[in-house]
């Protein structure tokens, strides 16, 4: 893990959000944020801790991706049981980042733009508006309004890299085609491997294609590992002034020139 996955620096999170500005025109934004629930047999005397409202057992996995689709941090071993909403609130993880402790660097200005904004994650509807992160504003309010539709095709761009590394990671390690039939607790190692294995498979693959890569989704459908429950909750004041600063930024200084075609497009 020292080598694989290290703890993240406020130097590395900024080299991140360069990547994820060139490769996929979000600024500031230092990863995508994701959870699934990775699929096991039920351990021994465990009641119903593993059982989660799937109606199976299950181990989460939550995870930062960087541009690149390699894992930046990871948390794992959430009981399946908890619910979705709350899981990432509880998680290490999560409480580093609510409360500021998580080592992301001070607020910067936007390319070209005088606006100074603070570094963030985005996610889903499965996690909690924050300062620190971004979540896309519900279909209601972006129907009625294009520029709120223009951030969430933004910030949807962004965000498949997480849908991306949680694909390639189920394709290159069948065990998760299958319920996982381990003790909990080397179900955790295991996972954790997985993970270290991904990045340095990834470290190979980008030394080999110097372009850009995994523009499509990967297709996640066969696999054991299952989304988190599209509702995380309501966010603070300040997470809806930054999600707002952002939608005007897509839609003057940062606007590209073919996101308006893609939107009309798909809306």
């Amino acid at each position: 893990m020292p080598i694989l996955l290290p703890q993240p620096t406020e130097t590395d999170f900024k080299a991140r959000s360069v990547e994820f500005w060139e490769r996929w025109n979000f600024p500031n934004c230092v990863g995508a944020i994701d959870g699934k629930h990775v699929r096991v047999v039920c351990p021994e005397k465990s009641g119903s801790l593993y059982y989660s409202y799937k109606n199976y057992f299950s181990i989460v996995l939550l995870a930062i991706v960087d541009a690149k689709s390699k894992f930046l941090a990871i948390d794992v071993g959430p009981y399946g049981k908890e619910g979705d909403s709350g899981i990432f609130s509880k998680s290490a993880m999560g409480k580093r980042i609510y409360s500021k402790q998580f080592g992301l660097p001070e607020n910067t200005q936007l390319p070209g733009s005088d606006k100074s904004l603070p570094y963030v994650i985005v996610g889903d509807e499965a996690f909690r508006l924050h300062t620190h992160i971004m979540k896309p504003y519900n279909r209601s309010q972006a129907k009625e309004d294009f520029e709120k539709q223009i951030f969430n095709y933004r910030l949807s761009r962004s965000r498949r890299v997480s849908e991306n590394a949680f694909g390639l990671l189920s394709q290159i390690f069948r065990v998760y085609y299958t319920p996982i039939a381990i003790k909990p607790e080397t179900c955790d190692v295991l996972i954790t491997a997985t993970c270290c294995l991904h990045n340095l498979i990834r470290d190979g693959y980008e030394e080999l294609h110097t372009q850009q890569i995994d523009q499509q989704p990967v297709d996640t459908t066969q696999t054991n590992m299952l989304p988190l429950v599209r509702h995380g909750g309501y966010g603070n004041t300040e997470g809806f002034e930054v999600r707002d600063a952002f939608k005007s930024f897509f839609n003057e200084e940062g606007k590209l020139n073919w996101q308006n075609q893609i939107v009309f497009r798909t809306s």
